[in-house]
């Protein structure tokens, strides 16, 4: 089970550094980097990436540039809204916060990624609550510019009618 995730991981990194020219240079100009993912309730996950050579373990290394604590939930919400946190970075955050960049900006399909890895069914899951999540917001946030362009336009009926008289 452990190697499994081990490679998926390393598939995901691959991907993202295939995804485009532009998130493969950024992260070749970030390399070397080794950092720990530290993940409430999970071991304990150690990467050492360099352009011709990744190394992804749960076995402690001796070396690492900065370590990020989270929750499941505030990763899921890091990579949704795309804004990073800086309270759960520890060491050196400017290496963490180009590299966490580089992957948010890398324009990878999440959905397919969940597809490729795991199967259709997460996959369908993870694209309608996707998909639920941001026509929500949209559609809230349409219906208050409308709201707003209506009064307005009421408010300049007014003036007109106001000036006529």
């Amino acid at each position: 089970m452990t190697n499994n995730l081990l490679k998926i991981i390393n598939g995901v990194i691959n991907d993202i550094e295939g995804a485009s020219p532009v998130a493969r240079d950024k992260l070749v100009q970030i390399y070397p980097i080794s950092f720990l993912l530290s993940i409430e309730g999970h071991k304990n996950i150690y990467f050492n990436l360099d352009k011709n050579y990744k190394n992804i373990s749960f076995k402690k290394t001796s070396h690492i540039d900065f370590e990020i604590r989270s929750s499941i939930k505030e990763m899921f919400d890091l990579i949704f809204s795309k804004k990073i946190k800086k309270e759960i970075i520890y060491g050196d955050s400017e290496k963490a916060i180009l590299l966490i960049n580089a992957i948010l900006k890398s324009d990878i399909d999440i959905v397919f990624l969940i597809d490729k890895y795991f199967g259709n069914m997460p996959a369908v899951l993870a694209y309608l609550a996707k998909e639920k999540l941001f026509t929500t917001n949209q559609y809230n946030k349409k219906n208050g510019l409308q709201s707003k362009l209506r009064d307005l336009s009421i408010r300049l009926d007014r003036l007109e009618a106001v000036n006529n008289i």
